[in-house]
C-alpha cells in the first residue's frame, strides 16, 4: 500500500490523502454558504467521488457521521485539517519566477488551505530583484543562493520547483540542503533526492492523457461497445509507475 507523506498519519493511502484535501476544500465552501450539516451523498457528489469511497476515506480521520443526519461540517473540517496538518499555515518557498511561478504566486486561495508562499527565488540574474504581483502584496524575486537563509528564517519544510529544467536539479539540491523534505515538482526533470525526501510530480501531459483516455472510454460506452465506464485517475497511473523495478541506491528518483 502506498504511504502518505502526511506527518502523524503514515498509513493513509496517498490517493485518500489527495481526496481528503478535495473534501476539505468542498466543506469550506459549504461552510461559507451557511450549511451546518452535509450528507455523505451530497459531499461525495460535490467532490466527484463514490459515496462508499468517501466514507472509507473519512474513516481515516475518525469520522463516521450520523445516520439519517449526515456530517457536522465544522467538526469534519477540523478533523480533516488536523489529519492533513493544515490547521496552521505551512510556509512555502517557490523556485522559478517565470510565467508559471508568477501565476502561482498571484493565485488566491492558498491561505484557506493552510499554505503561505513566503518567498519566490530564481537562478536568472535578470529576474532577481524584480517585483511580482502576489495575492496580497508584491514579492521581490530572491536569488537561488538565498534558499538556505529563507528556509531557516521561515521554518520552511515544503518547496515548489517551477524552474527551467536546466536549473531543476541544482535547485532541488539547495532545498534538500536547507532541510526541505517535501517538494512539488512542476518541471520535466526527475530530480535525484535522498530517500527521506518526498517529491510529488505535477505532469500536465499525464493529466491530458488521462482525460483523453476517459473521453475515449465514455465515447465507446455511449456507442454501445460494451466498454466499462470507469475512469482512470492520474495519481493511480503515477502510483503504477512508481511500483516498477528500482535499483538499489542511497538516492531516490521520483518523477513523471
Amino acid at each position: 500500500m502506498a504511504k502518505s507523506p502526511t506527518l502523524g498519519q503514515p498509513d493513509i493511502p496517498g490517493a485518500s490523502v489527495a481526496r481528503l484535501a478535495t473534501y476539505l476544500h468542498v466543506l469550506r465552501s459549504i461552510s461559507e454558504s451557511g450549511d451546518l450539516v452535509v450528507s455523505s451523498n451530497q459531499l461525495a457528489a460535490a467532490a466527484g467521488v463514490n459515496p462508499a469511497i468517501l466514507r472509507k476515506d473519512l474513516s481515516h480521520v475518525g469520522s463516521s457521521g450520523v445516520r439519517g443526519v449526515g456530517y457536522d461540517v465544522s467538526r469534519l473540517i477540523a478533523r480533516i485539517a488536523l489529519t492533513l496538518g493544515v490547521e496552521h499555515n505551512h510556509n512555502v518557498v517557490l523556485a522559478g519566477a517565470g510565467h508559471l511561478g508568477r501565476a502561482l504566486v498571484s493565485r488566491a486561495g492558498f491561505d484557506r488551505r493552510g499554505i503561505k508562499i513566503v518567498a519566490l527565488v530564481d537562478a536568472d540574474p535578470e529576474l532577481v530583484g524584480t517585483k511580482v504581483a502576489g495575492n496580497e502584496s508584491e514579492m521581490v524575486v530572491g536569488d537561488l543562493a538565498e534558499i538556505a537563509q529563507i528556509c531557516v528564517e521561515h521554518g520552511v519544510k515544503i518547496a515548489v520547483l517551477a524552474t527551467a529544467d536546466a536549473d531543476a536539479q541544482v535547485t532541488c539540491d539547495a532545498f534538500v540542503a536547507a532541510g526541505v523534505q517535501q517538494i512539488l515538482n512542476f518541471t520535466a526533470v526527475t530530480p535525484q533526492v535522498p530517500e527521506h525526501v518526498f517529491v510529488r510530480p505535477v505532469d500536465l501531459a499525464l493529466e491530458l492523457q488521462v482525460m483523453a483516455f476517459n473521453a475515449a472510454r465514455r465515447h465507446s460506452a455511449e456507442n454501445g461497445s460494451g466498454a466499462e465506464s470507469e475512469v482512470a485517475q492520474p495519481n493511480e497511473l503515477q502510483r503504477g509507475r512508481a511500483q516498477g523495478p528500482r535499483t538499489q541506491s542511497n538516492k531516490r528518483s521520483v518523477g513523471v
